[in-house]
């Protein structure tokens, strides 16, 4: 069975048409603008210690209610559980550590769309990967008790070859649904890693007892932001019960995302959001295109200016 290429070019240049629309109420600064908007932003959220924290550290970690009023986090939870009993989940097999992983879940639910609209949050996004940030996944995490640990990785590894700049092309957040503690299965990190710009060797993808790795035990609630080279992985959980986390990966404009938002996304959607939302869903990108080639009026949508922050 094939896809009728030109509706699927048709419904594209709606799309494209009603967030552009939307672009056109508040364009995406570049340049000098873009970095004076950048800092307004982290003025606005008082999140200059988080900026300085991405920088030494390779990630941050937003407070509970710190990056959206905490009542969000009982709503995603409900949202994922139903999303888990109406979609076969992918389990990865089971030593991946990854536990039972939905995909895809943004058009399900316009919680995820409040969580990935967030301020703070996508301000940190915005100062790693520039307004133009794309979302690549919108993915739910489900850990059983008993569930192993999660091998330590970059998320460079495997996207992009190594070695890698200091600049990062992809950065996640995560929404930590349930306490993270050590028995829980919490992430742990190696703080600094992401400065190395290289993969983690083979002989170190379980050392989660290393001292230089530190579990990062936090209450459900907090929002983990990080650079796309931090060295991170889980730790086992021998708790009972489950750890949910609700993950939000971004990528910079040029980068194909994981997930087709621009495939699933609703003209509601476009049109409850701010004009931001467009951009995250890869609709005033220039691509993807089919007979229909790029549209001029989107190659020209703001200057270039070579800012990272574009």
């Amino acid at each position: 069975m094939s896809i009728d290429r030109f509706e699927l070019a048709q419904d594209m240049q709606q799309l494209r048409g009603l967030a552009q629309e939307k672009w056109q109420q508040a364009p995406l600064p570049a340049g000098p603008d873009a970095t004076a908007r950048l800092q307004a932003d982290i003025d606005l959220h008082e999140l200059h210690r988080n900026v300085v924290q991405l920088e030494t550290d390779g990630y941050t970690i937003l407070a509970p209610g710190k990056a959206a009023p905490i009542e969000i986090i009982e709503r995603i939870k409900d949202a994922m559980l139903e999303i888990e009993e109406r979609v076969e989940t992918n389990r990865f097999g089971a030593g991946s550590g990854l536990g039972s992983t939905l995909f895809h879940m943004l058009p399900e639910n316009s919680v995820f769309e409040e969580a990935l609209m967030a301020g703070p949050s996508l301000t940190l996004v915005t100062y790693l990967l520039g307004f133009r940030a794309k979302l690549s996944q919108c993915t739910g995490l489900i850990k059983e008790s008993g569930a192993p640990a999660l091998a330590l990785h970059a998320d460079h590894s495997g996207k992009f070859p190594a070695p890698w700049s200091k600049v990062s092309n992809y950065s996640v957040v995560t929404w930590v649904l349930t306490d993270y503690t050590r028995e829980n299965g919490a992430v742990c990190v190696w703080p600094g890693s992401h400065l190395w710009g290289k993969p983690v060797p083979a002989d170190m993808t379980m050392a989660h007892d290393h001292e230089e790795i530190r579990v990062l035990e936090v209450p459900a609630g907090s929002v983990i932001i990080w650079h796309g080279s931090l060295w991170h992985g889980a730790v086992p959980r021998t708790a009972s019960g489950r750890r949910m986390t609700l993950v939000l990966p971004h990528v910079r404009d040029p980068i194909q995302p994981q997930e087709l938002f621009w495939a699933s996304v609703t003209p509601e959607m476009i049109e409850r959001n701010s004009p931001r939302f467009g951009t995250l869903m890869g609709l005033t990108s220039a691509g993807p295109w089919i007979q229909d080639g790029p549209d001029p009026a989107r190659l020209g949508m703001g200057p270039i200016s070579g800012s990272q922050f574009d």
